[in-house]
């Protein structure tokens, strides 16, 4: 499926249903930061929930801090979370999920550590809903492709049941 495909379809409907093979996990900050190189404020993912190393797919969620400083300009009197950061949460969860996946198991080992990571390429991203003070986000996030040092993630942020953005991101991952 071309990427503006999964564009489109993502803005429709989940990236993917849990199925048999998906795992309820709990994998919280303290273990994420073992996966990803982000740290406060930067660290966007509050826990991972789920994995599924079949679908090669995970969900994971963020509650928007009321208090958080970026809403007090973002906008003043409206405040709307920003799109690049609903973007930032679904790469993060991509490598976390990627982490995982090359690992091929769902829990945190304590030896696990963070490779380095680049965003390469934005390939398509749609803004389509709001999250706001208070809102808890559910993040979903799906390898596409992966080869030599790159992972092309899809992800989503949803609301309840209201997609709030959709995209499709490329990493580099370059060696230790």
């Amino acid at each position: 499926m071309s990427y503006e495909k999964q564009l489109k379809s993502g803005r429709r409907r989940p990236l993917f249903t849990p199925g048999e093979a998906t795992r309820v996990v709990s994998i919280q900050r303290r273990e994420i930061e073992q996966l990803v190189p982000h740290r406060d404020p930067m660290l966007l993912l509050d826990r991972v929930t789920s994995v599924d190393l079949e679908q090669r797919a995970a969900t994971g969620t963020r509650l928007i801090d009321p208090l958080d400083p970026i809403l007090a300009g973002h906008f003043p009197g409206e405040p709307i979370y920003p799109g690049f950061l609903m973007l930032e949460m679904m790469g993060q969860l991509g490598l976390c999920l990627q982490h995982l996946d090359s690992a091929g198991r769902v829990e945190v080992l304590p030896e696990d550590s963070p490779r380095p990571v680049r965003l390469l390429k934005v390939h398509g991203a749609m803004f389509l809903g709001e999250g706001r003070p208070g809102d808890e986000l559910t993040v979903l996030s799906q390898l596409v492709e992966e080869g030599g040092y790159t992972a092309i993630m899809a992800g989503q942020v949803m609301k309840n049941d209201a997609i709030l953005a959709v995209a499709i991101m490329e990493a580099f991952l370059p060696e230790d």
